[in-house]
């Protein structure tokens, strides 16, 4: 686990932060939203890369990720 922050929408920060992450540890699956950060082809070939299985969230299911969107929400007002 790892993360990182950006004022910015551009790829590079979620690309830096994953490596970052997998020079740690490397997960079985990653889930994600269908964001364009998670959609980007180089953050899906570095997954493929890995080994690593694509489990994205369908569309228009925003409520999916609400604990986690909480959870990281409360971080950062603190």
């Amino acid at each position: 686990m790892d993360y990182e922050l950006s004022s910015t929408l551009e790829k590079g920060f979620v690309m830096t932060c994953l490596k970052r992450a997998f020079s740690r540890c490397k997960p079985d699956t990653m889930n994600s939203d269908q964001g364009s950060h998670f959609t980007n082809p180089d953050y899906i070939k570095l997954l493929e890369e890995k080994g690593i299985r694509i489990s994205m969230d369908g569309k228009g299911q925003a409520l999916d990720n609400v604990r986690a969107e909480r959870f990281f929400r409360s971080i950062k007002l603190r």
